[in-house]
């Protein structure tokens, strides 16, 4: 109460009413004899009782308790129940005198008439509130004419107000409430989840006369009566942050989300979910498949097993040719999105949308740390970034780790909720429940994204026709020189995201996305079903239902440096999740093949059975053909000639020394394009010589078929079960997680040195209040 009394004053300086030396007298006054401040200034005769009164009722500023008061509706020990009441339980002064029988409705209708309210601008709400200062609003003013935004994000992210502050003027701004320090939801009935949603309300409190709904922002009339009806009697709106919308959300509907989360695909396309490994039908054709195969080696051994060579000889030419195909396309200049750097300066920042990033992280305590670095690097404004950090409720010491970090306005720790099944796009999906984008993209913890990436992005879906709704960019990484392992994942991803991929976009087939940096229109994420949580290679799978969909993707030449596996065990634990994935999302859109061939074409099905079917079924028949090469190498015996007979052995010979040639050499061109292309840009991570590598690729196919038999015995005992791939093992990755918590105190501690020093001298800035945006 002192605190508004005390800005009564010093409006009445601003005014010339008063001046600061009889302002301080008064004050002094009022202390002493507990006393209202107008009522002090009358008694000394500083100004007349009709002075206080005037300027009470034509102040821009007023607050409604001194109107109240100056009327003689309440007196000064009701106004201060009233205040107590409302810091409490929130809610509007005037609605909870009412409510307490202080004044009659018709009453407060009548103060409010006569009251002469704020302008409605919010940085002069701030203004006048001593919040900010005169340059300080220039400041977010300026940015806001620079890159566009909401004002209050914008004080928001140059850290002039807190959260608390901000939401308090906005409720100010919007003639609504704030919400109080009681809130129990667990004593009022809550509304549905889906009108929850729709608009982002929750009902907090309920009063004889009507009921209390936190907002996150005020609700038009259309929403006030659907809401109102569904309630059966009028509402009280007061506004809530969005931090405490996510622990409202988490109280009330967290069985809700969880659901939401992992069934939603599988309630709306039941057909597109990976929740059931195989269906009757495709059993029972395997096992019909089976009985087949075990009868035709019962009646003639060698026809069928030399049937089945020939078959998959033809196989290995045809994944051959059309995989050398892919890379020729993809070597095209023009099959990648490029853009400028004078394009990506030219943007204007002020029509970039709100972009949201997905961050999902688990027991990744090693390289979060670094994630604030690279956030603050992207060119792009910063407020206007919806960065949701995703964390597992099972993983207190990442949890703990993120909540002493200082982290800005932008970032939303989210903590999921511990479920089965416990994977990466369940995570994501609960982390676009409420995302705010109208973009979206997916960054793992230790991704290092080229800062000018986002505004590629958004130049990409600028460009394209309608139906491009996501934007690949490139994956490679950043530790290629640390052992062999991680120089030939570094060969293997060149190939893939350089010339593959592109490719693929070229013929206009399924495209399997990456696991990151894959950018999404986030209306059209929504309506394909997000993620599919029971799918271990959510990626690939997410890039088939686009295609049914008729929708399209396009690769983007931007690159985002990831840390290669430099452990074989974990390495394994990685590929053969990606495989198993591989697995279940070719038996997911094979049940009906009929259907699903309408659906994607001729073309289409032709690229889906040559990536999705032919990744994982290629390294499980190496080491037979393997093995037989060598037992023939060193015994000879006549029945492995027999299975190879005339035009067989050739081919075969062809296929040995050719199509091994082709996919290595596909490896050594797409690293030799990456050096070529990051040395033309004057960005050099890899040396030429890595290109030396690829002559080693066998030995790294050697590691897919472990990865791959590991992947179908997976797939049979536990489809759903995500294996964690350990990230932090470069040296560089090593962080004293205690000296940076430590360094991130001093800085908030200078910081915060740096506000009161500019509070201090607050009430010395002079200047016309400038007109300000709306929040």
């Amino acid at each position: 109460m002192e605190k508004n009394l005390h800005g009564l004053g010093e409006r009445m300086v601003r005014a010339g009413l008063i001046n600061k030396e009889q302002l301080a007298d008064a004050l002094l006054w009022q202390e002493r004899e507990n006393t209202l401040l107008g009522e002090t200034l009358v008694n000394h005769g500083i100004i007349t009782g009709e002075q206080l009164f005037r300027f009470i009722f034509t102040s821009p500023g007023a607050t409604l308790g001194e109107v109240l008061i100056g009327h003689g509706y309440i007196d000064r020990e009701q106004l201060a129940e009233a205040l107590r009441y409302q810091k409490k339980y929130g809610g509007r002064l005037g609605t909870i005198c009412v409510s307490l029988g202080f004044l009659t409705a018709q009453q407060l209708d009548s103060a409010l008439a006569q009251r002469v309210a704020p302008k409605g601008r919010l940085g002069d709400e701030l203004l006048r509130l001593g919040i900010i200062t005169q340059e300080q609003l220039d400041t977010a003013l300026e940015t806001q004419k620079r890159s566009g935004g909401r004002l209050g994000e914008i004080l928001l992210f140059l850290e002039y107000v807190t959260e608390e502050q901000l939401y308090r003027a906005l409720a100010t701004q919007g003639e609504i409430g704030r919400l109080g320090s009681d809130v129990r939801l667990s004593d009022v009935k809550a509304l549905p989840y889906g009108l929850a949603n729709r608009y982002a309300a929750i009902v907090i409190r309920e009063e004889k006369q009507y009921t209390v709904v936190a907002v996150e922002s005020k609700l038009d009339e259309a929403a006030v009566k659907d809401m109102e009806a569904y309630l059966e009697k009028p509402i009280e709106q007061v506004l809530m942050t969005n931090a405490e919308r996510l622990r409202f959300w988490e109280q009330a509907y967290r069985r809700e989300e969880i659901l939401g989360s992992v069934f939603a695909l599988y309630d709306e396309q039941p057909e597109n979910s990976a929740i059931e490994t195989f269906t009757t039908p495709q059993l029972v054709t395997l096992l019909v498949l089976l009985a087949v195969f075990v009868v035709s080696l019962a009646a003639n051994w060698f026809v069928t097993l030399l049937t089945l060579v020939i078959v998959f000889q033809i196989l290995y030419l045809a994944m051959a040719i059309a995989k050398f195909w892919m890379v020729i396309k993809g070597a095209r200049h023009n099959a990648q999105l490029r853009f400028s750097a004078e394009e990506v300066a030219a943007v204007d920042e002020t029509k970039l949308p709100v972009y949201t990033l997905l961050i999902p992280v688990y027991k990744e305590k090693e390289v979060l740390p670094h994630l604030l670095k690279r956030i603050q690097n992207l060119d792009y404004p910063k407020y206007k970034l919806d960065v949701r950090i995703l964390l597992e409720e099972n993983d207190p010491e990442t949890i703990e780790l993120v909540r002493a970090m200082r982290l800005p306005s932008y970032f939303t720790p989210i903590v999921v909720p511990a479920s089965m099944p416990q994977t990466k796009p369940k995570a994501c999906n609960y982390g676009l429940l409420q995302a705010k984008g109208e973009y979206v993209v997916i960054y793992d913890a230790e991704d290092r994204p080229e800062p000018d990436q986002l505004k590629k992005a958004y130049l990409a879906f600028q460009k394209l026709p309608e139906e491009y709704v996501c934007i690949q960019a490139k994956l490679n990484y950043f530790n290629s020189r640390q052992n062999l392992l991680t120089r030939l994942f570094t060969q293997e991803y060149s190939m893939w995201f350089e010339l593959l991929l592109v490719g693929i976009m070229q013929m206009d087939v399924p495209i399997p996305l990456g696991g990151t940096s894959n950018h999404f229109k986030m209306e059209f994420l929504r309506q394909v079903g997000g993620w599919d949580p029971f799918n271990v290679t959510e990626d690939a799978d997410l890039g088939i239902r686009l295609y049914k969909h008729r929708y399209k993707t396009a690769i983007l030449d931007s690159r985002t440096w990831e840390e290669a596996n430099s452990d074989v065990k974990n390495w394994v634990r990685q590929r053969s999740r990606w495989i198993k994935g591989y697995m279940q999302t070719f038996f997911v859109h094979m049940r009906e093949p009929v259907k699903f061939y309408r659906q994607i074409g001729f073309r289409g099905m032709l690229g889906y059975l040559a990536m999705i079917l032919g990744t994982p079924l290629l390294p499980l028949l190496n080491p037979i053909f393997w093995g037989l090469m060598v037992v023939w190498l060193i015994f000879q015996p006549f029945w492995v000639q027999m299975f190879f007979p005339g035009p067989i052995y050739y081919i075969s010979v062809i296929q040995l020394i050719l199509g091994n040639f082709i996919f290595v050499y596909m490896n050594i061109v797409g690293t030799y394009y990456v050096i070529r292309d990051c040395a033309i840009k004057k960005n050099q991570p890899f040396s030429y010589g890595l290109i030396r590598s690829g002559l080693l690729t066998p030995l790294y196919w050697v590691l897919m078929s472990v990865a791959a038999y590991k992947a179908l015995f997976q797939l049979i005992v536990k489809p759903h079960y995500w294996e964690k791939t350990h990230h932090g093992l470069t040296e560089h990755s090593d962080v004293d997680h205690v000296q940076y918590i430590e360094q991130l105190l001093i800085e908030e501690q200078a910081r915060n040195r740096k506000k009161e020093s500019v509070s201090s001298n607050s009430l010395e800035s002079k200047g016309t209040l400038h007109e300000t945006k709306s929040h």
